[in-house]
């Protein structure tokens, strides 16, 4: 579903999500469609399934315009840039 959509039939609500489509914009990803595994009620329970989180599950609130994950560059095993 496209980010627009999943805004407009859960407003101002925690989901969890996977990323189906994104794209860069200088260091950030900028996700343009998901798939939603499920809706949270509030921050306490994000917080607990924040915790569960597999790789590529994300959670994140509706009331932002858009999905925008800051993006980390390591280089090596005690650095980032």
């Amino acid at each position: 579903m496209k980010w627009e959509e999943i805004r407009k039939q859960y407003p101002n609500t925690f989901i969890k999500f996977e990323i189906v489509d994104s794209h860069m914009e200088e260091d950030k990803e900028i996700v343009d469609e998901i798939a939603l595994i499920k809706t949270i009620k509030d921050g306490k329970e994000a917080m607990l399934e924040h915790l569960k989180c597999k790789t590529g599950q994300y959670i994140y609130n509706t009331a932002k315009d858009r999905v925008e994950i800051q993006m980390i560059k390591y280089i090596g095993i005690r650095g980032k840039i």
